[in-house]
């Protein structure tokens, strides 16, 4: 039997392995290049008091962004964060924080990585607050 890993995933490695990898599908000069792209991670699943599951999530939103200074198009990297309730019948599915500022694709990923942090912890945060008094009973296909 497979082994599932049991923890969340570290933020700051998930987002710096995606902008690598964005990075690296942009420079292998691939005859059809898309700039807009979301690259999505579970980091948090929390179950509910009824046995629905809230899980956590982090978006990684890759786009462009047209700049004055430069005269060119910019490719930006966003990161925003969103829980979501999968219980039939709750009546407050959904938390979305909002989008960072965008950060310039070939700047530091580290940085880029920490400004995540909080966005996560928040979304964490609503997401257990929500399976501790959610009622909603888990979706069965009906």
């Amino acid at each position: 039997m497979p082994r599932r890993p049991t923890f969340a995933p570290d933020i700051t490695e998930t987002v710096t392995e995606s902008i690598r990898d964005h990075r690296e599908y942009l420079a292998s000069g691939a005859r059809c290049i898309s700039h807009h792209s979301t690259d999505k991670e579970v980091v948090g699943r929390f179950s509910a008091v009824a046995e629905a599951v809230v899980e956590a999530e982090l978006h990684i939103k890759f786009g462009q962004r047209y700049s004055k200074t430069t005269w060119s198009d910019e490719d930006t990297v966003q990161v925003a964060a969103l829980a979501q309730c999968t219980g039939h019948g709750c009546t407050d599915p959904y938390h979305e924080v909002l989008t960072t500022d965008a950060f310039l694709l070939d700047a530091d990923a580290a940085e880029t990585a920490q400004a995540a942090l909080p966005l996560v912890a928040t979304v964490r945060s609503w997401a257990q607050k929500h399976a501790e008094v959610c009622r909603a009973l888990p979706y069965d296909g009906r």
